[in-house]
């Protein structure tokens, strides 16, 4: 029997929760009372559905905007001292059954709201909600006489989300005390922080800040990767992220040996050794013996024997005997797959796969391995499709039915 120790803090909270007044205005429970008589939604149609939505968030809003006027008025009068609550935050939290930072946070908006009339007017009426009013509250401060320019700022909240409203006001701020957008970005680097921690059953919870320009690149890069989804692609929006983010590990990590700007792969086919020819393995150009010399002085240069088969440049195996490609055999693997076997992938982001599997007694050599994708390799692990190489050209086969997944 597991025995939970509950911390002091918890217990303040929970005697303060039992003792707090249950006193409020009737209207309130009138309202509750309206609310069970909403329809069903499955009842409405597909119109009234979307204005019901409009209409039930302009209500939130109109919720929010008295719920945050009720803890401003709270902290007016120190209703915590009244109460023995100790701040107006904590009082808040535990009237609401949030954390004693989003009570502050609340107990700040209502603050600052008293002196913006015409932001907090649109609150009460329902057209912006608290999240735009968390944005006006935190920028305002920073702009030069922002009373002058509030009726404009309204007009734009209530027409864009919370997020480019803190754009705009940000330029705003930023016109008003140009000295002070470097110390803002060097602020936010600062603040960065990752944790990556392994819950009870086996899965990893990742969890972290990054400044806007590091969080700007790795969302552009998750994006690329997700690529668009297709009526075969069950997965959801998350799942494509996570599998986004495992290929980007994958491109880092499992991958020793990828592609970079000064790696050159020239492929030579055996019978042109005697007249020095060759190509390069990014668009195949022909390739002359002094541009070859020429090319091994400014980048890293792969040469890679091989012939071609139906059109297909098959590199020579070239190396056995380890459970992972080597280098030279994944210089090989990208001269011949050119990527995801599959989807076609840029090998960056690709796994060597053993098509026998080497535990099983399979080679890590050219003729058993192909590269594959995170994605890929976990749906061909799983019945999806099968792999195999015909006179060195490897050939993929859908399947028909999903099979027990192959061990791997």
């Amino acid at each position: 029997m597991a025995v939970f120790e509950v911390s002091r803090q918890v217990k303040r909270r929970c005697a303060l929760a039992a003792e707090l007044p249950t006193d409020h205005p009737q209207v309130l429970d009138e309202i509750d009372a309206l609310v069970e008589q909403l329809p069903d939604p499955e009842t409405l149609y597909a119109e009234s559905r979307a204005g019901s939505m409009a209409a039930v968030a302009a209500l939130r809003n109109r919720l929010d905007a008295y719920l945050t006027e009720l803890a401003g008025c709270a902290d007016e009068h120190a209703d915590s001292r009244v109460l023995g609550a100790g701040t107006t935050g904590m009082l808040v939290a535990v009237a609401t059954g949030a954390n004693p930072a989003a009570g502050s946070a609340m107990v700040s908006r209502g603050n600052a709201l008293q002196h913006l009339p015409k932001v907090s007017a649109s609150f009460a009426a329902g057209r912006v909600s608290t999240a735009h009013v968390a944005v006006v509250t935190a920028e305002a401060p920073k702009i030069t006489r922002f009373d002058l320019i509030e009726s404009q700022v309204v007009t734009i909240a209530e027409t864009v989300e919370p997020g480019e409203l803190r754009r705009i006001l940000g330029v705003l701020a930023d016109q008003c005390r140009p000295e002070a957008r470097d110390h803002t970005a060097e602020d936010l680097h600062q603040k960065r922080s990752l944790s990556l921690s392994e819950t009870p059953n086996g899965m990893f919870r990742l969890d972290g800040y990054l400044d806007p320009v590091a969080g700007a690149a790795l969302r552009e890069a998750l994006n690329t990767l997700m690529g668009r989804t297709s009526r075969e692609d069950q997965r959801t929006a998350t799942q494509r992220r996570a599998d986004a983010l495992t290929d980007l590990t994958t491109a880092g990590a499992a991958n020793k040996h990828p592609l970079g700007v000064s790696q050159v792969s020239v492929l030579v086919e055996l019978e042109d050794l005697s007249s020095d020819g060759a190509v390069l393995e990014e668009d195949e150009s022909a390739l002359g013996a002094r541009m070859l010399d020429l090319l091994t002085c400014t980048a890293i240069v792969s040469v890679i024997l091989g012939t071609r088969r139906e059109g297909v440049f098959v590199p020579l195996a070239l190396a056995r005997g380890k459970r992972t490609a080597n280098h030279h055999q994944w210089r090989a693997l990208i001269a011949r797959d050119r990527g995801c076997l599959r989807c076609g992938r840029a090998p960056r982001y690709c796994q060597a796969h053993h098509i026998h599997h080497w535990r099983h007694g399979g080679t890590t050599d050219l003729n058993n391995l192909v590269l594959l994708c995170n994605r890929c390799h976990h749906d061909l692990h799983h019945g999806h499709y099968t792999v195999h190489i015909d006179h060195g050209i490897p050939h993929i086969t859908p399947t028909t039915d999903r099979s027990p997944p192959l061990t791997a």
